[in-house]
């Protein structure tokens, strides 16, 4: 059984990125897992990573800040092609000898005995997020996070949203992104799309959509009003992962305050730090400090708006 409270379940990878301007980039770590495990390391936590990895991922990147014990050893690490685009858009490609995203993604077996109170479950295929969450609250598990994926919900239709309500109603922090949402209810402002989600669950404790460079909103179950607040980034060289980190550290505001304001403010300084570099050494090398000088200066740009 681990010894951390928090654990998060997703995806280990390599990245090979292609950018604009003809350059490259090989071998770049990464991962949606190691991204929120990192978010969350910000805030002094060690997190225990569930993901299947090979032997060529370069472990001493990470700083030794994350917790890898549990991860099921694979002949290879998923990779993927990274493409940047000279709007900043981006796109990943599994590279061919990892197209099987379920190949490379945790098995309920690997989640056995984990006895994690606080776990965050990445974009990974939607049935392996839901057995997750009925796993892990059936091992005691306290809170948990979900974050999805935007081509996991393509197919999502009025059909399916008995099932898509019973989701979410074992969950307890939802943090999709604006695309996410966007694909979720098409043609519809991020307020009232917050609005018919809360319809759709409204003891999720928390919703927090996460905007980019627009920042956040997020709302609590039960409240009239919802926050917003901008991004606290200084440096945006590379967006790849802050989602991810954004989540790591909301569950680590939350799981510490019970408010889900200060869930969006821990998320939002985490995912200014993955922001701050092309791949994951500006979370790697996060402090105590800065992290807390940010919180600060976020807290006092916070606003409320009535929902």
């Amino acid at each position: 059984m681990t010894t951390s409270a928090f654990c998060v379940l997703g995806n280990i990878c390599i990245d090979d990125l292609v950018f604009a301007d003809g350059s490259t980039m090989w071998r770049v770590p990464g991962g949606n897992s190691v991204y929120a495990g990192l978010g969350a390391a910000v805030w002094g936590e060690r997190p225990v990573i569930i993901a299947p990895v090979g032997p060529e991922y370069p472990i001493a990147a990470l700083g030794g800040r994350l917790d890898l014990s549990r991860c099921r050893p694979l002949d290879r690490t998923l990779r993927d092609w990274g493409l940047y685009e000279e709007d900043g858009t981006r796109t990943f490609v599994f590279r061919s000898k990892t197209k099987n995203w379920r190949e490379f993604s945790p098995a309920i077996d690997d989640v056995d005995s984990i006895g994690a109170a606080y776990a965050h479950i990445a974009p990974l295929p939607s049935e392996l997020q839901t057995a997750f969450a009925k796993t892990l609250r059936s091992q005691g598990g306290e809170l948990i996070s979900v974050d999805i994926d935007d081509h996991e919900l393509v197919e999502l239709n009025a059909r399916d949203r008995p099932q898509w309500r019973d989701f979410l109603g074992s969950i307890d922090l939802f943090l999709p992104s604006r695309q996410d949402v966007e694909t979720l209810f098409p043609r519809v402002a991020i307020p009232d799309a917050l609005r018919r989600l809360r319809e759709l669950a409204p003891d999720l404790k928390v919703v927090a959509i996460k905007l980019g460079p627009d920042g956040v909103i997020v709302h609590a179950a039960g409240s009239d009003d919802y926050f917003k607040l901008p991004s606290i980034a200084e440096v945006v060289v590379d967006s790849t992962g802050a989602g991810d980190a954004f989540s790591g550290g909301a569950l680590v505001g939350y799981a510490r305050t019970g408010s889900a304001l200060e869930a969006a403010l821990f998320g939002s300084v985490s995912a200014s730090f993955a922001v701050a570099a092309t791949g994951l050494g500006a979370l790697v090398d996060s402090d105590d400090e800065e992290a807390a000088s940010r919180l600060r200066r976020l807290r006092a740009r916070t606003e409320a708006h009535v929902l």
